[in-house]
């Protein structure tokens, strides 16, 4: 199973669930959390939702690169179709998320994070915007960093795909507290549980506003990423970057 769906009383929450993969997004995975976080959007019962990854080394590492290597040239516009329902999905949600970071967050993992309300991390996280690195450009990922963190540090992160610390995270703002991994999930779960006692209304009128504004932005990042993937894809350069990947490690 991609991911793990639980409920405990008024909290939903979402385990990204193939350890084995560093909990990396393949179009499966994509789509149960469209449907779990649209679902949760529909229920009354449901008051927050906690995201985090399975096992201690990473949150998710972004796309799944054994997926994404495989692209035929002309395979861009329908795989980036399911990338926007997911980006969608997560954006709109109309329940408070509050991400418990338990390892790497990379590419779009980080931007999974970086689209949650609240940010928890273990010490140890690793965050990096990944995609330059595997030959891709960062369109919505620009976007996310440069709404959290302007656009100075945005180019930086962006332009080098360089790896930041948990403590730097903090530093800025990115992630609100840090725990042990023995403390996180409790704390993770307390945070979502604050957010879940405030008054529904106040809290789904404020959340329509805040995701409101991230929508206008990240919609037209998007639209953008469409084509600028899309054309990166068609040119076989992402394809043979991962491939140099996979040779390396091997």
């Amino acid at each position: 199973m991609g991911v793990e769906v639980k409920r405990t009383g008024s909290l939903l929450l979402l385990t990204l669930n193939r350890e084995e993969r560093l909990n990396a997004l393949d179009t499966d995975m994509r789509t149960a959390i469209v449907e779990a976080l649209n679902a949760a959007s529909e229920d009354d019962e449901v008051r927050a939702v906690v995201l985090t990854g399975k096992g201690a080394r990473a949150f998710c590492a972004g796309q799944d690169l054994n997926e994404s290597r495989q692209l035929s040239p002309d395979g861009g516009d329908a795989w980036m179709d399911t990338w926007q329902r997911f980006f969608a999905a997560v954006s709109q949600c109309r329940k408070p998320i509050v991400a418990a970071v338990n390892g790497t967050a990379a590419g779009a993992g980080l931007q999974l994070a970086l689209m949650a309300d609240l940010r928890v991390a273990v010490p140890t996280a690793r965050f990096l915007m990944a995609e330059i690195n595997v030959g891709l450009p960062a369109i919505a990922g620009s976007y996310l960093l440069q709404t959290h963190l302007g656009q100075a540090r945005m180019r930086e992160l962006v332009l080098t795909g360089r790896v930041f610390t948990a403590e730097e995270a903090s530093e800025w703002g990115l992630v609100q507290e840090t725990r042990p991994p023995d403390q996180l999930m409790e704390r993770a779960e307390a945070m979502a549980l604050h957010l879940a006692e405030k008054p529904p209304v106040a809290m789904r009128l404020t959340l329509e506003m805040l995701r409101g504004m991230m929508r206008r932005g990240l919609s037209e990042a998007e639209t953008a990423a469409v084509s600028y993937q899309s054309e990166a894809i068609a040119t076989g350069e992402p394809q043979a970057q991962m491939a140099r990947f996979f040779e390396a490690r091997r």
